[in-house]
């Protein structure tokens, strides 16, 4: 178990975050099964052992990307919205559609890693080093919220923090019934044009409809 002063989840620590980088790599390449630590090692320039200095195991190292891939998203929408002027629900619901793009052209590898966490990231990562990570996104995100709130007053801070989970959701679940119509990206013999999935399209139109629901 890892202690409060080292933070091998934090973007800070130089070393595992190369590590992480190398991981993330990966997956990009090869299934998740497929990698090993001795493949992370490889590409990380660095001694199989020392990755057990930072984590301890290959879902511990995932758990961390996702993390990290999540903090990155959300410093990037709180920048967007520093940025932009929103006085009103209408502005404020053109904004939240905006971030979806984002999320769905820069995150679809970090959506991806996250599907893995309920049933295969959190058997062996830290989760001390979990709950820190996620509070702190919790935190960004409720910061996030508030400022539009402060903005847009007539919302509800609960509803706008549920519409990034949603957001998430909808991509996640996207991604799942891609290329359904392949298998190992190779075209299987039968044609299924009607499975195809314009993945930023169909999000942000879907999570413009759930926005509707909540946004006047």
């Amino acid at each position: 178990m890892f202690n409060d002063k080292f933070n091998s989840y934090d973007r800070k620590n130089k070393r595992a975050f190369q590590i992480g980088q190398a991981a993330y790599d990966l997956i990009t390449e090869k299934p998740f099964n497929d990698i090993t630590m001795t493949m992370i090692a490889q590409r990380a320039q660095v001694a199989k052992g020392t990755i057990f200095n930072y984590f301890n195991s290959k879902e511990d190292i995932y758990m961390a990307i996702d993390i990290n891939g999540y903090t990155k998203y959300f410093e990037q929408v709180k920048a967007e919205l520093v940025a932009t002027t929103i006085t009103n629900q209408t502005e404020l619901k053109m904004f939240l559609v905006h971030t979806m793009k984002i999320l769905a052209r820069e995150y679809q590898v970090i959506i991806l890693i996250h599907s893995l966490r309920r049933f295969t990231l959190e058997a062996h990562a830290d989760p001390s080093q979990t709950e820190r990570g996620r509070s702190a996104i919790y935190q960004l995100l409720s910061s996030i919220c508030q400022t539009m709130v402060t903005n847009v007053p007539d919302i509800d801070i609960n509803e706008l923090i549920h519409a990034f989970i949603i957001q998430g959701s909808i991509l996640n679940g996207l991604l799942t019934f891609a290329n359904i119509n392949k298998f190992n990206g190779v075209n299987l013999a039968i044609e299924m044009p009607a499975t195809e999935i314009a993945i930023e399209k169909e999000a942000c139109q879907l999570f413009e409809l759930y926005l509707n629901s909540i946004l006047k």
